[in-house]
């Protein structure tokens, strides 16, 4: 049996994603030992002596510890999976050749490049109703994320916005500062905080029982992000930025729906408030896709198939 260490990073996005591939990676029979990043241990990692060590690189805070651990690592007989979801967070002094993979759907990335997955067991979520009408998870203080959730302020007089506090009121001092809301708005925009979510399973009620799901994509990343599949997932209805990636993954109008700017943001929530038994069919649809299509075992499989040149199956 191949034993795999696997180093989970210190945020919670990072922590969601390696903890499918911990799943996934028993799923074909690997022996798995976690470390938090904080707390590796050369002489630990050597009584464990893995074959491989996984690491998604997820916040570059904190790229210093890892590298300083691949450093000093004795790595010949352990082969370093390191996954990131742009190719330019793994410094290229821990790059190594058929080691390293982009967690993206950006095309323009051929060599190495994973497909964003899911754990559908993690975000599996019984539908009992709607508790809220249009829902934003996520960091809202960037400037064209401002003027989205302005929008729907300015036009629905309601939101419900999950996140950490300091993105939170980050985002309300921008709001006056660029003065995207009059005084009376930026009340009710303060009053749209519902807290920071810190579990999948409280994740997945809240995208499940909205009628309308926001994504807004990074904008420094341009491309679908792993909330789409949270999202999706969870059974929830989703209206997404368009892009080629989405299109290339997802089927429009059957699994989400797009938007191409605020104008059309605003008209296609409108619509699905008032045809909501189209987008729960839709929702459904989404969901079915996701872990039919995505799963954090498939996209394993493909990253083992290029380190060990064969093929990994399920147990």
């Amino acid at each position: 049996m191949k034993k795999v260490l696997v180093i989970l990073p210190d945020n919670n996005k990072g922590k969601y994603i390696t903890r499918g591939f911990m799943s996934a990676f028993k799923d074909i029979g690997f022996f798995v030992a976690e470390r938090k990043i904080y707390d590796l241990n050369l002489d630990e990692v050597y009584k464990i002596n893995p074959d491989c060590i996984f690491y998604f690189w997820s916040d570059n805070p904190q790229s210093e510890i890892i590298i300083d651990f691949y450093k000093n690592i004795n790595s010949e007989n352990i082969k370093l999976i390191n996954l990131s979801e742009m190719s330019d967070y793994i410094p290229s002094d821990v790059r190594k050749k058929n080691l390293s993979f982009c967690f993206s759907q950006n095309e323009k990335i051929k060599k190495n490049r994973v497909l964003f997955g899911i754990n559908g067991k993690d975000y599996k979520s019984k539908f009992s109703g709607y508790k809220y009408s249009i829902t934003f998870s996520g960091n809202p203080a960037y400037e064209s994320r401002e003027k989205l959730l302005a929008a729907i302020i300015y036009n629905f007089g309601e939101l419900n916005i999950f996140c950490r506090s300091y993105d939170f009121y980050k985002s309300v001092d921008d709001m006056y500062k660029l003065n995207l809301l009059p005084d009376r708005y930026i009340d009710i925009y303060r009053s749209s905080y519902r807290g920071y979510v810190d579990s999948q399973m409280e994740l997945a009620d809240i995208y499940v029982s909205s009628k309308v799901n926001i994504d807004m994509i990074n904008p420094n990343k341009g491309t679908v992000n792993y909330r789409c599949f949270e999202i999706l997932a969870s059974g929830g209805f989703m209206l997404a930025p368009k892009t080629d990636n989405t299109d290339y993954l997802f089927e429009t109008g059957k699994d989400f729906d797009f938007y191409t700017s605020q104008v059309e943001l605003i008209d296609k929530i409108k619509f699905y408030l008032n045809n909501l038994n189209i987008a729960q069919l839709i929702a459904m649809n989404g969901r079915k896709n996701v872990l039919s299509n995505h799963s954090f075992c498939d996209r394993l499989k493909s990253i083992l198939r290029s380190v060990y040149g064969k093929d990994f199956n399920s147990r």
